[in-house]
């Protein structure tokens, strides 16, 4: 499949859903975030997102990790 076919269903859906404010890249990172916060390592990331850079993914799923050390964090202090 082209990008840019692939790009023209990923607009129409978002029309569709009213998803306009979002595009491809912000899908994309939070899907990374997600598979996150749902435990999935590096390896499982890359396989479903399709990054080959090791940077992208870590960076995007650093950030999602973080956020769980930070509530794990306050939790304990509780």
């Amino acid at each position: 499949m082209e990008y840019r076919y692939m790009a023209r269903v990923m607009l129409d859906e978002r029309k569709r859903l009213e998803l306009t404010a979002y595009d491809q890249h912000a899908l994309r990172y939070r899907s990374v975030m997600e598979l996150a916060w749902a435990g999935c390592d590096d390896d499982e990331i890359a396989s479903y997102s399709g990054h080959t850079s090791r940077a992208m993914i870590r960076k995007y799923a650093g950030e999602a990790r973080q956020i769980m050390r930070a509530r794990q964090a306050r939790e304990k202090r509780q």
